[in-house]
């Protein structure tokens, strides 16, 4: 088996990062950098961003300020990799959306979505289906069940539960609304930067990376991808328990 490993290069980590491959030699992976079978993500969210977009099943070690969806402790790495050997694992599929604009394709983990370039509002239409509305705010989030842990909650004080196969659209600091969000079933939606009498432009970011800027009257398509990202889990994932220690609840 080759696992390949992903980590930010910290001092931090790099201790871990060494404990990982002298594991992994002595039970017989082979650590490598292409052509990899496994990906073994260490730290925390943001590494997992990472490590999923990698198209291989992942290994989430938890080593991070956080890491929700992050399932072995540092110290069961060795039984972890012992279990995968074995196969003695479960594997959780996770939704991915797609950004597409100007035939470009980027993939999304957690949340894609249009947000203000200048520090002033910005009105994005939303479209899906026969339904047509308008925004004015911050801008506009479409997230993934898992994402709904991470900024959404940041706009939104909720949380889907990861098994639902469902994406939440996000008002980030709307003008004039009450409503935060509203989750619908896997649809593909278009997200427009809407005329206010003036040219504007917008950050498309997918993941929190900004990947480019559309003008006033330019689009976005938001689809649920037919790829899915794949962690294999060797230990019970508290998902709300972790919520709830790491906002202190």
């Amino acid at each position: 088996m080759r696992v390949k490993i992903v980590s930010k290069p910290t001092s931090q980590l790099n201790y871990t990062v060494e404990k990982i491959k002298n594991i992994s030699n002595k039970l017989g992976f082979e650590v490598v950098d292409i052509d990899f079978d496994y990906v073994i993500a260490v730290g925390g969210d943001g590494t997992l961003l990472r490590a999923v977009k990698l198209g291989k099943p992942v290994i989430a070690i938890k080593a991070g300020r956080r890491g929700l969806l992050m399932d072995v402790p540092v110290d069961k790495i060795e039984d972890a990799l012992l279990r995968l050997k074995k196969g003695d694992y479960n594997e959780e599929e996770y939704m991915l959306l797609e950004m597409v604009h100007n035939d470009k394709v980027e993939l999304g983990f957690n949340e894609i979505g249009i947000l203000y370039d200048r520090p002033e509002a910005i009105k994005v239409g939303i479209s899906f289906d026969t339904e047509r509305v308008s925004v004015e705010g911050d801008g506009v989030l479409v997230s993934t069940p898992q994402g709904s842990s991470g900024w959404g909650m940041s706009a939104t004080n909720s949380l889907l539960y990861k098994d639902l196969n469902a994406i939440e659209i996000i008002f980030v600091n709307p003008i004039f609304y009450y409503l935060r969000s509203v989750v619908i079933p896997p649809k593909s939606l278009i997200l427009r930067l809407e005329d206010k009498g003036y040219p504007q432009t917008a950050r498309v970011v997918v993941d929190g990376e900004v990947v480019t800027l559309i003008k006033t009257n330019q689009e976005i398509t938001v689809r649920v991808s037919q790829h899915k990202a794949k962690i294999l889990r060797f230990f019970k994932l508290d998902l709300i328990g972790e919520v709830l220690h790491a906002y202190h609840i």
